[in-house]
């Protein structure tokens, strides 16, 4: 790689850093002194720093499987998002040279995933003992108090529910949410992006690894799979534009390998099983949810789930 062809690199990974320590503040810095500026970077750098490092893990361990097979691969391509509450979408590498066999195809798609978990994992342990329990009623009362005002809910997974009880339980969850430090939420995004890179389809790491383990079988069945994906927008209306995207950019079904039909071995079975089932565990049916005064905004499964319950209590 010429040495010039970081600069893309550099400049991104530098973007990624100001859009995760400032997020949705960044349209108000120029109305704040440098006393408040320096406040925000003071109590969220360790989100930044911590976020970045478990994305570049990710990336890395895609770069270096690509390059122990002597395949031609990017540095990482940070993703900033600016005004948003999460403050990236990720990275992404680019692989330049076919992956030639099913071996190559397991650990240069499963090293990311297993990276990013290994690490998202003790950030969010360490982080909810510095975490607390925040009332819901007292939070809808601030928004009532405010019109106009909006909260964001970061939903759980089954094991950030189990891990949040464990640590600052038990609690209701219909009264009580965590409101994570950085180093937590640090983690809890790290986990989202590391489910939403398992998800088992096209050139996603899961697609990759699902292939690696079935092979050509796995066209049988792959759009069973994706159209119970896509259910998962009754519950949260943000899997109708992650179908699209998978659909149309991603692509549902995994390009064809050579040796579809030669087995990986049984410790990569197991491996991959593993991050498989860990998917299962660290998935959050309904990530990220706005609240305004009027309470949460319900999905439409709420809402058929109500209009059921209502026809049949007549």
């Amino acid at each position: 790689m010429n040495r010039s062809s970081y600069g893309w690199n550099v400049l991104l990974f530098v973007l990624t850093f100001f859009t995760l320590t400032f997020q949705d503040d960044i349209f108000r810095l120029p109305y704040l002194n440098f006393a408040t500026i320096f406040e925000i970077f003071r109590i969220r750098i360790p989100y930044s720093f911590s976020l970045l490092g478990i994305l570049f893990c990710h990336e890395m361990g895609h770069y270096l499987a690509a390059r122990y097979y002597g395949i031609k691969a990017t540095l990482p391509y940070f993703l900033p998002v600016p005004f948003s509450p999460v403050g990236t979408m990720g990275a992404v590498i680019r692989i330049k040279e076919p992956i030639r066999n099913k071996i190559q195809l397991f650990d240069i798609g499963i090293w990311g995933p297993a990276m990013s978990l290994v690490l998202s994992i003790p950030c969010i342990v360490i982080g909810l003992y510095n975490s607390q329990l925040v009332s819901l009623a007292e939070r809808t009362a601030i928004l009532q108090a405010h019109p106009g005002l909006m909260d964001i809910h970061f939903g759980d997974s089954l094991f950030t529910y189990m891990l949040s009880q464990k640590i600052l339980g038990p609690f209701d969850p219909s009264l009580f949410t965590v409101e994570y430090n950085p180093l937590a939420f640090a983690g809890w995004v790290g986990l989202l992006i590391t489910a939403l890179n398992l998800l088992p389809f096209g050139q996603l790491d899961g697609g990759h690894v699902v292939y690696s383990l079935v092979g050509e079988s796995y066209r049988k069945w792959i759009y069973y799979l994706f159209s119970a994906f896509l259910f998962l927008s009754l519950w949260n209306y943000s899997w109708i534009l992650w179908g699209l995207l998978i659909y149309y950019f991603i692509r549902v079904e995994h390009p064809f390998v050579p040796d579809a039909s030669y087995s990986i071995g049984k410790f990569r079975k197991i491996f991959g099983w593993g991050m498989l089932l860990s998917f299962l565990l660290i998935f959050p049916i309904s990530p990220i949810t706005v609240v305004s005064s009027s309470g949460a905004k319900s999905s439409l499964g709420e809402d058929l789930w109500n209009i059921l319950l209502e026809v049949f209590s007549k």
